[in-house]
């Protein structure tokens, strides 16, 4: 043999003596056969079964490149398709009803980023499903009724989501049980606020009753999707849900109505495809008190046009806040946004003219900061002829200054800012930013001034000459 052949055979007799010899298959097979065997229920068929068992189990346990035959448990019966199909879940959903046009043209995929958004996730982590759509008569506003979950955490809602200017608005939040099988909304009506119900589409019955106990049939816009007005408080209303198989499957306690007969929001965006419907303005009393539930918008409402950057999650999240800051729920609230922005250390914030439904207006800032909470402004009611709303940022990432955001009212002339009141002061306007002013402003600076010019550029005529700390005073104090 040559040299080659001597190394080989010594290699290969070394690799012979480091394998481990497999354990003895068969201890293994006759555990298995045990265990079999005890599961078995007839002793007349024990042998022949024990034999299938050994034949399944000492084929795979012989040839490695099989994989092991699993042993099936005793099971309870699977429940029917009819009580499968009564829950909703994310894996068989509830099947789409409804005007198919409100979530085509892209728009399920906006609603879908739209909320990932909101969740702080990618959407490929999110499951959103929508489960009925409406083009709402009185306003003309496309309605999507919705359920979604971000997968890794499992948290899941469902609610209603609007198409508005700026974006997605989601409303009526609610956390969504496991194997719901009934979802309550309040929404605004066609001519009162209404009780939206959405069950499966297979439901035999969606029922209502004003006193609790005697249930009627709700009328139905699509099957599984019940409709009934509230018009008056339910203390004792109920809804309840009948499956296919006449089973009762939900039976819940119908939410108190909303406190408005229109959508809240600002103006919306009409779907492309649907022809919009007129919109119709509630009528609002003439001369309304203050403290008066208003079916409109306030009477104090600044009603300038959005300007700035489009955020549809940053204004969600500025209106959830507003919400918490006032106490109420977030579908009490509703608002015009005023500017939205961002600087460069990646602070993003909007200003918002705001109200709780019923009450007066007022400008409210939020702006969100890298590594910090959200920081709430709520600045006092406004009044007839106001001129201008700011905010102050404050503790900016790798800055020593604060930044004033003025947002004057449009078509005014020059917004100049005046660091004392000798000092001969700047024009503060950014250019593209439609008016808006930003100012690099000193920490804890007093007596700087802001001087507001008509549309004609008159220093003799300024529409605003006053401090900088009375346009930053809050309901509790100033920034």
């Amino acid at each position: 043999m040559s040299p080659l052949d001597d190394e080989l055979r010594a290699a290969l007799r070394g690799r012979a003596y480091e394998i481990t010899p497999s354990p003895d298959p068969l201890a293994g097979i006759e555990r298995r056969a045990r265990r079999i065997r005890r599961n078995r229920v007839a002793a007349s068929v024990a042998g022949s079964a024990l034999a299938v068992a050994l034949v399944a189990v000492a084929v795979p346990a012989l040839v490695p490149t099989a994989a092991p035959m699993p042993v099936t448990p005793a099971t309870s019966p699977s429940p029917s398709p009819v009580a499968l199909s009564a829950a909703f879940s994310f894996s068989s959903p509830w099947a789409y009803r409804g005007a198919g046009e409100v979530i085509a043209n892209g728009n399920a995929e906006t609603f879908t980023r739209e909320w990932a958004l909101s969740k702080a996730v990618e959407p490929d982590q999110v499951d959103f499903v929508p489960l009925y759509g409406e083009v709402v008569e009185v306003s003309g506003d496309a309605r999507v009724v919705y359920a979604a979950r971000v997968r890794v955490t499992g948290v899941a809602e469902y609610g209603v989501v609007l198409a508005t200017e700026s974006g997605p608005e989601f409303l009526s939040r609610q956390p969504l049980a496991d194997q719901a099988t009934g979802l309550l909304l309040a929404v605004a009506g066609d001519e009162v606020p209404a009780l939206l119900v959405v069950a499966a589409p297979d439901s035999a019955s969606l029922e209502y009753a004003v006193d609790g106990e005697t249930f009627t049939p709700m009328r139905l816009r699509e099957p599984g999707i019940g409709i009934v007005p509230l018009e008056r408080p339910t203390s004792r209303d109920a809804v309840r849900v009948v499956a296919a198989d006449g089973r009762e499957v939900f039976r819940g306690a119908a939410p108190e109505p909303p406190r408005t007969i229109a959508s809240p929001e600002p103006s919306r965006v009409r779907p492309a495809s649907p022809p919009p419907s007129p919109s119709r303005a509630p009528a609002v009393p003439a001369s309304p008190s203050p403290s008066a539930l208003l079916l409109g918008k306030p009477d104090n409402l600044l009603g300038w046009p959005t300007r700035g950057i489009t955020d549809a999650a940053l204004v969600e999240r500025a209106a959830a806040g507003y919400a918490r800051a006032k106490g109420v729920q977030r579908s009490q609230v509703s608002w015009e946004v005023l500017f939205t922005g961002d600087n460069d250390p990646g602070q993003r914030y909007t200003v918002l003219n705001a109200w709780v439904l019923g009450q007066r207006a007022q400008v409210f800032g939020w702006i969100e900061t890298p590594g910090r909470p959200a920081e709430p402004q709520l600045r006092p009611t406004t009044t007839k002829g106001q001129v201008l709303a700011a905010i102050l940022l404050t503790e900016i990432p790798g800055r020593t200054t604060d930044e004033l955001v003025v947002v004057p009212q449009p078509r005014t002339g020059d917004v100049i800012y005046k660091s004392s009141s000798t000092d001969a002061g700047r024009s503060a306007i950014v250019d593209g930013l439609d008016g808006i002013a930003i100012v690099d402003r000193a920490k804890n600076a007093q007596g700087d001034r802001l001087l507001v010019l008509d549309g004609n550029g008159d220093l003799d005529k300024p529409t605003f000459s006053g401090t900088v700390d009375s346009v930053l005073c809050g309901q509790t104090g100033c920034s």
